[in-house]
Order: structure tokens, then sequence, then C-alpha cells
């Protein structure tokens, strides 16, 4: 009989401690942004914007929604990036990218996320979250976006 891992499914458990940092450290910061027409509230913590204010260039956010064999959300932070970018504040920056993969293969999704087709025109581009969040924690960035 093989026992349930709470921890590693959609429905898992999230750690107490983690939410009381949460709580503690929440998100102080907001700016309201348009992306394809549509507004997007950002959020960001103390913490995040202590080590905003420490860099040289713009923190590029971007959020990617990439359909394969299932839907995979991803928050990925740059220090530049070729494609058109939204200013949230000075030395903010966010750009919303869906994207089609190439393959369908489990092991080499999960492994690399292979690169497909920009879906930045249609309906996949109306896509857009409600909501980003953004930390800086242990020395890394960390984001997440909601519908």
């Amino acid at each position: 009989m093989s026992m349930l891992n709470l921890r590693a499914g959609y429905f898992a458990i999230e750690n107490p401690l983690r939410v009381l940092e949460r709580w503690l450290y929440r998100n102080r910061y907001r700016q309201t942004v348009r992306i394809n027409q549509r507004k997007v509230e950002v959020r960001w913590s103390e913490r995040a914007e202590r080590a905003l204010r420490q860099r040289n260039r713009p923190l590029i956010v971007e959020l990617r929604l990439y359909f394969s064999c299932v839907v995979k959300k991803q928050v990925l932070f740059h220090g530049h990036s070729k494609l058109d970018t939204t200013v949230v504040k000075p030395g903010l920056e966010m750009v919303f990218q869906p994207i089609a993969s190439a393959a369908c293969e489990p092991r080499e999704f999960a492994a690399s996320y292979p690169p497909g087709r920009n879906l930045s025109q249609g309906r996949a581009a109306c896509m857009v979250p409600k909501t980003v969040e953004i930390d800086y924690r242990r020395g890394s960035w960390e984001g997440s976006f909601y519908y």
C-alpha cells in the first residue's frame, strides 16, 4: 500500500512556516500596468524592493504560459530581454509570453521545456494574468502569477 504524497501534488499541504513568512513579509508594494490591453496588478515585497534598489540594470520579469501536454506557468528573471517589455516602475519591467511547445514528450518537457512557436497573436495572448507576485528570498528572485 502506498502513501499519498501530499507534498508533491496540486493539493499539497503548505509548510506553515512559509505561510507565516509570507504574512510577515507580505507584498507591500503594488502597481497596476496594462499588458495586451488588460490590467495586471503587480505586487512585490520589501525584500524585493531593497534588491531592486541595489541593481544597476532593470530586472525583467518574464511571465510564460507554456502550452504542451499540460499548461505550465513559469516566472523567469532576466537582466535583459529582446522582447517588448512593460515598465512597472523604474528598475522593474515585465513581459508576458504564451508559448506552444514543439514536443509533447513528458521527459523532455520536464527537463528542458523545449521551445516552440510564440502565441503572442490570437486567443492565448488574451490569457494575461490578473495578479503577479514577486519576492527576493535567500539571494534569489521568486515569482508567481494568478488568474
